[in-house]
Order: C-alpha cells, then structure tokens, then sequence
C-alpha cells in the first residue's frame, strides 16, 4: 500500500505542476480576469476526492518512461478534454460543473460554449507542439475520432429511438463502449498515438477501457430511476427486464431484488478488477488489495457507503 499511495503523491505533485502550466495558459486570454478555477490550493487529500482518475493518469503517464515535459503537455490536454467533455455535460443536464467557471457570463450555455471553444484551442496549440517535438502528426484525427465515437454513443441513449428496450449486449456494445470505456481511456489517446511502440501506454489504456466499463456499469446501477424519468437507455435496467420478465414501466426500483443488486454490482466490481490487473501488467504498482481500496474509497465518496459490502465479498 505505501508504495502505490507514494506514486499517487508524486503524480498529484507532478498534476500541480500541469495545473500551473495550464493556468499560466488562461492568463494570456482576455477572460482570465473574470476566471475562477476550481483547481487552486488542492492539498492531496481534496485532489483525491475530487480528481482521483486524473491524478491516476498522470501516475500512468510517469510510469510508461515518457519525459518530463511531455508529461506536462499530455497533462494538461487530459484537464482541457476533461473541461471540454464536462461543458457538454453542463449544458445537457443544465449543470455548472467542471475546472473552470467564466464569472461574468451568468448563461450557463453561453459560458459552457465559450469555455469549450477556448479549451479546444489551447488544446490545438497543446498538439502542435507535441507534433512538431516528436514528427508523428496523426494523433488530431485520431482524438477527433474518439470524441465522434464518445459523441454517437451519448447519442444512442434516448429510448424513443427504439420500440422495444435493447438488449444489456446491444447497451454495452453501442452505448458503454463510449461513454464507459473510450470516455475514460481517452485521456491516453494522445500519448498512444505520438508515443511509439510504448507496450506500457498500450496495456494502461487497455486497463483504463475496462475500468470505464465498469465504472459506467455501477453508475447506471445508481441511475436506474433518473434514465427512467429522462428517457435515458440503461444498462442495469435492461438486464433487470431481461432477468425478470418484466416492462421498464413495471420495476419498483426502491424495491429491486436483492439477488439482482449483489449479482449486478459484483459484476461489475470483478471488472473493475480486470481493469486494474492490465494496469498492473504494464508496469502500475498496485495489487488486488490495493484495488479494492481504491474501489471502497470511491464508492464512500460517492455517497455509496452502504453498498461498500459488495466489494468485500
């Protein structure tokens, strides 16, 4: 455990100072004066709570041998597609979430476009110098590819596209692919793609896909009611329907069977689980212990205390 949680420490180090490049960024822009960043001050503890796939990004990034200052590049193009990826959530859901808030623009939807726009740009210019540093220029196309695929699988939730309610295969195949697994490992899309022949990147993206998965898998556990009233395809819902012969209109969903809840999330734990071996294949310090710690520590800061048993068993 002391070791992994060192690691951890070094790359939230490592992560304030991709922080204080990317805001040195902003200040050259003409909203920086009216910019609020969520970011400022974060001791380890509240970057844990809050960022906890961040910091364990730039761990993977420090442990796959890729120099100092191309860390920090990769670093800060993962915080501006996380911000980037947020505002688009922020305006579907009409929320105000993210790294970074422009005060002066009271719009929720004015604010989250503009910032995606400035966002993008950095993110650009971010690219182009890791181009023109390592000669391979094909990794544009290749994260614009990945955010259309994130963008069409976000797509197909609506429930009014189908007449009966998909099968789980056809949810995990079309829909979780995107926004569990490619939404999670897209961070590491830019450093696999300018990063040649890196067998550790490759396992840490494989292992963060899955974890994508099953995080995606436990979240629609939780949101089995909201997609319910939002129209919104569900995973765990659909496996309910298939498993018990019933109509998404007909689950009590305060009152779902116990047999289903342990055999749906421990599903979905042993993922989790395969995940963080193929981590722990390309080179990660952490074990199955270490994991399940990890597992118990995010589902306590998510508000999912009482269901901390499942991981246990």
């Amino acid at each position: 455990m002391k070791t992994l949680i060192k690691e951890l420490i070094l790359a939230h180090s490592l992560l304030q100072e991709i922080q204080k490049e990317l805001t040195k960024e902003f200040k050259k822009s003409i909203i920086y004066k009216d910019l609020t960043i969520s970011y400022e001050k974060e001791n380890f503890l509240v970057a844990f709570k809050k960022s906890f796939f961040t910091i364990l990004m730039v761990s993977l990034l420090r442990k796959s041998s890729i120099p100092k200052n191309r860390i920090i590049s990769y670093g800060k193009i993962i915080l501006l597609l996380r911000q980037i990826i947020t505002s688009v959530d922020n305006i579907l859901d009409k929320e105000r979430k993210g790294l970074f808030f422009i005060n002066t623009l009271e719009n929720p939807i004015i604010e989250n476009s503009l910032l995606s726009l400035i966002c993008q740009d950095l993110l650009t210019k971010e690219l182009l110098e890791l181009q023109k540093e390592t000669g391979n220029y094909l990794s544009s196309n290749v994260l614009l590819e990945k955010m259309y695929e994130i963008a069409r699988g976000e797509s197909k939730r609506n429930q009014e596209l189908y007449t009966t309610y998909p099968n789980p295969q056809y949810i995990l195949d079309n829909i979780h692919h995107q926004i569990g697994g490619e939404l999670l490992e897209i961070s590491l899309t830019t450093p696999n793609a300018l990063e040649k022949d890196n067998y550790s990147l490759e396992q840490f993206s494989k292992g963060l896909f899955t974890i994508g998965m099953s995080l995606q898998g436990i979240d629609d556990f939780f949101d089995m009611k909201e997609d319910y009233v939002n129209g919104n395809l569900n995973l765990a819902t659909s496996q309910y329907i298939q498993e018990y012969h019933t109509k998404v209109e007909d689950i009590e969903y305060e009152n779902l069977e116990e047999e289903f809840i342990k055999e749906y999330l421990t599903t979905c734990i042993d993922t989790a689980y395969k995940g963080f071996e193929i981590l722990k294949e390309g080179g990660f310090p952490i074990t199955k212990k270490e994991a399940k710690f990890v597992l118990k520590k995010l589902f306590v800061l998510r508000g999912l205390k009482e269901y901390v048993r499942y991981i246990n068993e």
